[in-house]
């Protein structure tokens, strides 16, 4: 695929691993979609390539299925836009944002998750510690990219949601931060939040939110 590199250190899956797994009757899945899906990379240039490819919110990074093995797009620097699944999603910094609703004050979907280790027995219950090291742990293992985690271990969905206005972007956790951004509209805002029973951690609440306020 010309112009887009690829790690050096590619994982090869195993057929099984496209299978969601059930853990305690939680699905631990920690890409953006179900499956890989037939998508469409937009580089700065104009060139346009097609590849298989599904985004990991674990280690957040778009990867790509290129003959069973799962890489990571490197050379970022050269990537405008990936499309997937009718989704678009923006380059920011070195991860990707979906864009939720392209209005002039744009939504922005920033997919991440984490990974909890099992912990040791106190003996009043089993405790878990912050994963964060464990991220890097497991992509050295190639574990991060498999579809399947280890049995043992929790996965958090913590989506975080953007608001871009000009070149800048505002994190999105409450109607404050709305209100700030759109403030001739802040009364009519605050009435179409309670009305719609808009919830801020719903991403199809904020869009509808975001809609409705440009």
């Amino acid at each position: 695929m010309k112009h887009l590199l690829l790690i050096l250190s590619a994982i090869i899956f195993y057929s099984s691993l496209f299978a969601q797994p059930v853990v305690n009757g939680k699905e631990l899945y920690h890409y953006v979609f179900p499956s890989f899906v037939q998508g469409t990379v937009r580089q700065k240039s104009g060139e346009v390539n097609k590849a298989l490819l599904n985004y990991n919110s674990l280690t957040e990074e778009m990867i790509f299925d290129q003959s069973g093995q799962k890489m990571a797009l490197d050379k970022l620097e050269f990537i405008d836009t990936v499309y997937m699944e009718n989704k678009r999603f923006i380059l920011v910094g070195k991860v990707f944002y979906e864009l939720a609703a392209n209005t002039p004050i744009a939504l922005f979907i920033q997919h991440k998750s984490e990974i909890i280790p099992p912990g040791s027995n106190t003996g009043f219950g089993t405790t878990h510690t912050s994963a964060a090291t464990n991220v890097t742990d497991l992509k050295a293992l190639g574990m991060a990219y498999q579809l399947r985690l280890p049995d043992d271990y929790i996965l958090t969905s913590n989506k975080v949601f953007w608001l871009k206005k000009g070149n800048n972007y505002y994190v999105l956790k409450d109607l404050k931060d709305v209100q700030n951004l759109f403030v001739e509209k802040a009364g009519a805002i605050k009435e179409f939040v309670k009305v719609n029973k808009i919830n801020f951690r719903n991403a199809e609440d904020l869009t509808r939110l975001i809609l409705f306020s440009n």
